[in-house]
């Protein structure tokens, strides 16, 4: 049986410019995935684009500050222009 889905093209990580989730984005990354590099901090979310970038990677930097609906709606709306956003 062959499916017909295809992989997921573009990841939004969000908290992506340190610990856990800047690992979650240069892993998925490395995997071939294009990365939403969200986070409040432009310096390190550049750096986090920098680094996928270097590795032979595609990534964007969006800044989000998730401390409230409107905040995350602003993200939505950052990411639209993006490919199809698959893996959040």
């Amino acid at each position: 049986m062959t499916s017909t889905q295809s992989s997921p093209s573009t990841a939004l990580i969000t908290g992506a410019t340190s610990g856990i989730g800047r690992a979650t984005a240069l892993a998925l990354a490395a995997s071939g995935l294009h990365v939403a590099v969200a986070g409040r901090d432009k310096t390190r979310g550049d750096q986090t684009v920098a680094d996928i970038e270097a590795a032979g990677g595609r990534a964007d930097f969006v800044a989000a500050d998730l401390r409230d609906a409107a905040a995350a709606t602003q993200l939505a709306r950052a990411v639209d222009g993006l490919d199809w956003v698959e893996v959040m």
